[in-house]
């Protein structure tokens, strides 16, 4: 069979047809999903209350993510917000973002820090396996910011 393109609709055939490569190993053919919640919680067993609680697959590389509420708690999404994580072993992180500029007046307490060294994966000692299994109950623990030493700048 030949086929035949005019100068102008070649372009279009190939950002077709580089879309549809870009799609391999979208949808069914990934990793499945299994349901993941926990919490989050300073080793005094305080919650961490700000925050974001994210899970690198060891084995396929996909990353799951979840918002930490004011108790702590978080449900992890990957696809969505809340389809859970890979079967497999993890790296995680808690990543806390929070600006503290003194002028604002803020309606709820935010919390303690949590340690930078659990903000990458470069330091971060937090590990992770998800079950095949109807749900995954995980415990995340980890140390609070050292306290800066005032008047030291």
């Amino acid at each position: 069979m030949l086929f035949f393109l005019r100068a102008g609709s070649a372009g279009m055939v190939l950002s077709c047809a580089l879309g549809l490569l870009a799609c391999v190993g979208c949808g069914p053919s990934g990793p499945r999903m299994y349901p993941a919640r926990g919490k989050v919680v300073f080793s005094d067993g305080k919650p961490v209350k700000l925050g974001t609680v994210e899970l690198l697959s060891d084995e396929h590389g996909t990353t799951a993510t979840g918002k930490i509420l004011e108790d702590g708690s978080f449900v992890l999404g990957t696809l969505t917000d809340s389809d859970g994580a890979a079967a497999g072993s993890h790296r995680a992180i808690v990543a806390q973002v929070a600006v503290f500029d003194g002028t604002l007046q803020h309606q709820r307490d935010h919390g303690d820090m949590v340690d930078p060294v659990y903000a990458s994966y470069r330091s971060s000692p937090l590990k992770v396996t998800i079950r095949r299994a109807a749900s995954n109950d995980i415990e995340l623990r980890v140390e609070k910011a050292p306290r800066e030493k005032s008047g030291t700048r």
